[in-house]
C-alpha cells in the first residue's frame, strides 16, 4: 500500500512516503494571516512538486504508472479550534489537484506534531470504517 503523509505549515509543507521513508520538504507563499491556503493554486504547486520528488524515477514508470496512493494531510498549525468544512475542502481540492486526482483515500485532520508512521495507519484504518 503507498501511503502520503502530508504536513502543512505556515507557508511549509512537508511530504513522507511510509514505504521508502523518503521525506521532502517545499516552502511557498501559500498562506495568509487568516488561512492556512490562501493562495490555492501556489500550494497545489508546491504539493505537486513534493510528489514528484518521492515518486519512482524512470521515464517509463512516470508515463504508464501513476500509482495510486493513501493520503493524510495533517494541519499543524493555523488550527485552533479545528478545521472548519471550507478549510477542510480547501486542502482537500488542492490536494487532488496536486496527484492529478489519482488517490484513493484522502483524509483531513488536524494535530499539534507530526504523526508517527503507524498513526498514520491507523487514521487511515479509522476512516475506512
Amino acid at each position: 500500500m503507498n501511503i502520503l503523509y502530508v504536513t502543512l505549515r505556515k507557508n511549509r509543507m512537508s511530504l513522507r512516503e511510509l514505504k521508502s521513508g523518503k521525506e521532502v520538504v517545499g516552502h511557498g507563499n501559500f498562506s495568509n494571516e487568516r488561512i492556512l491556503i490562501g493562495a490555492f493554486f501556489a500550494a497545489e504547486k508546491v504539493l505537486r512538486d513534493l510528489v514528484v520528488q518521492v515518486k519512482p524515477a524512470g521515464l517509463l514508470y512516470r508515463l504508464f504508472k501513476w500509482p495510486r496512493y493513501d493520503m493524510v494531510i495533517d494541519a499543524l498549525e493555523m488550527n485552533e479550534g479545528g478545521l472548519s468544512q471550507v478549510e477542510e475542502r480547501a486542502i482537500m481540492e488542492m490536494a487532488a489537484g496536486a496527484m492529478s486526482m489519482k488517490y484513493r483515500q484522502m483524509v483531513v485532520a488536524c494535530a499539534t506534531q507530526p504523526r508517527t508512521d503507524d498513526e498514520v495507519k491507523a487514521l487511515l484504518a479509522l476512516s475506512q470504517n
